[in-house]
């Protein structure tokens, strides 16, 4: 009890420490380790009132990139007060590579989260936590949130810190944890997949130094990868930061602005859907090829309802299971989707989210006037088949450099002839087919592969077969997109 009472008591000086005259709202981006291979910046965001400073990191170990997502969704946020400053990759070169460690170094030097100081070794270890700690040290936050993943979930394997929040001891971090603790838990109904509160973390992590060598408040996030997507983990990371912020009287809107400031000056936003139903390759492949002129962030089911989508210019559902994004969204989530296209929002379907627009399933979003055919064989097979792109698509993909395409299962589209909505536009058909399974000869020959229509005020681009995932239609994926953009 004493030590909650004296972080209250600290926490209420923050909070009362404002002036009368706002001052004006500043966004900045500061680098780390400016010069070697490890360089990354930190993004500073100042209110303009003067409050606590909170300070994010994400991205220190390379494997946990959810972390890194959440950062970089985090940098984008306004405040009511106070300065948070985010640092969404703080292990650039590890989260390239996609390893825990930093590349190169030797096994004992490349753990980034045990570099820093400790009792016996009161210097980080290092150029890049070297770096970090001078940059910390400097800044002098009043609370330090370190964003991870575990690989399961600790309740049901405790070699694991998966769903945790890890202190250490300082008298400010109880309550802080509680808060964000009690925010992650509201959305988890499974009792032994809920987040718990672990007391110690590990010498030579970052929080730990914090609070032992700055006695500053501090926590690592910890989420868990086992069967969650990657816009699940980010937005349990977000509930947690928000609740952090919200206790200190910073947080000046939700936890689920995924874009916000941070969004690049004339980039078009694009979402994609990242939730059960979602598999592959693709979600990969897209966020590599559109990299330039486009602003991509993945959310989920729950983000749908919190209305994220109108964050968005074009939303993008990617392979997988058609099927299974439709459960995933519910029918409350379909609607949205729905709505967010008719009011002008652009929507991309890519094999499984191709199916998801189509006209004739119970679970379908009917926003694109096409039944799926042979129903029976969707399970068609997999490989490589040839397109014709038709007269006139010129216009909408350019001049494709090559006529074959990966193929995996992707609807085969016949026009519904629904009254309610427009014809769609053939931009490409089939010409060869895959047909193992059982499937008959035929159906895939002259059947639309890609096509546009309109959904009212949106534009719906879908197609069947999968060229973000082959070698040469890179621009035709980037045209697509755009096409599906809303009119200006």
């Amino acid at each position: 009890m004493t030590s909650r009472a004296h972080f209250c008591s600290v926490a209420v000086l923050l909070s009362v420490a404002v002036f009368a005259q706002q001052g004006t709202p500043r966004r900045s981006a500061q680098p780390i380790a400016a010069g070697t291979p490890w360089q990354t910046s930190a993004i500073v965001i100042e209110s303009g009132v003067p409050g606590p400073t909170a300070l994010v990191v994400g991205g220190v170990h390379g494997n946990e990139p959810a972390g890194a997502r959440a950062a970089r969704q985090v940098s984008g946020w306004r405040l009511a007060k106070g300065k948070l400053v985010v640092i969404p990759r703080a292990n650039e070169p590890g989260l390239r590579a996609g390893t825990r460690r930093m590349p190169g170094l030797t096994k004992e030097r490349s753990d980034l989260n045990r570099q820093f100081p400790t009792a016996a070794r009161p210097a980080p270890v290092g150029v890049l936590a070297t770096a970090l700690w001078s940059f910390v040290e400097q800044l002098r936050p009043d609370l330090v949130l370190d964003l991870h993943e575990g690989y399961d979930f600790t309740q049901r394997n405790p070699k694991s810190v998966g769903s945790s929040l890890i202190g250490a001891a300082h008298p400010g971090t109880a309550d802080l944890a509680e808060a964000a603790q009690a925010a992650v838990n509201a959305e988890i109904d499974v009792a032994d997949l809920q987040f718990v509160l672990k007391q110690r973390a590990i010498n030579g992590s970052l929080i730990r130094a914090v609070v032992e060598q700055l006695r500053v408040p501090a926590l690592i996030l910890e989420t868990t990868t086992k069967s969650q997507a990657y816009a699940v983990r980010a937005r349990q990371h977000r509930l947690m930061v928000h609740a952090a912020l919200a206790h200190l009287g910073m947080a000046a809107h939700g936890p689920h602005v995924l874009l916000g400031d941070a969004r690049r000056d004339g980039a078009l936003r694009v979402g994609m859907f990242s939730a059960k139903g979602v598999s592959g390759s693709g979600p990969r492949s897209l966020e590599r090829l559109l990299r330039d002129g486009f602003d991509v962030r993945r959310f989920g089911a729950r983000d749908v309802q919190d209305g994220a989508l109108q964050q968005f210019d074009v939303v993008v559902f990617p392979g997988g299971s058609g099927s299974g994004q439709a459960r995933a969204l519910g029918s409350a989530g379909r609607a949205r989707v729905r709505s967010f296209v008719q009011r002008g929002g652009g929507y991309v379907g890519i094999c499984a989210g191709a199916y998801l627009a189509a006209n004739n399933y119970a679970w379908s979003l009917d926003i694109l006037d096409a039944d799926v055919i042979d129903r029976k064989h969707w399970a068609r097979g997999r490989g490589t088949v040839q397109l014709a792109w038709a007269e006139g698509a010129g216009a909408v993909l350019g001049t494709p450099k090559k006529a074959s395409v990966r193929y995996a299962n992707g609807p085969i589209y016949a026009r519904s002839g629904d009254a309610a909505l427009d014809d769609f536009v053939v931009l490409a058909t089939y010409r060869s087919e895959i047909n193992t399974n059982g499937a008959p000869a035929g159906v895939m020959l002259d059947a639309p592969a890609i096509v546009q229509g309109v959904f009212g005020e949106g534009r719906v681009v879908c197609s069947s077969p999968h060229p973000e995932q082959t070698e040469g239609l890179e621009d035709v994926v980037r045209r697509l997109v755009r096409a599906a953009a809303p009119r200006r």
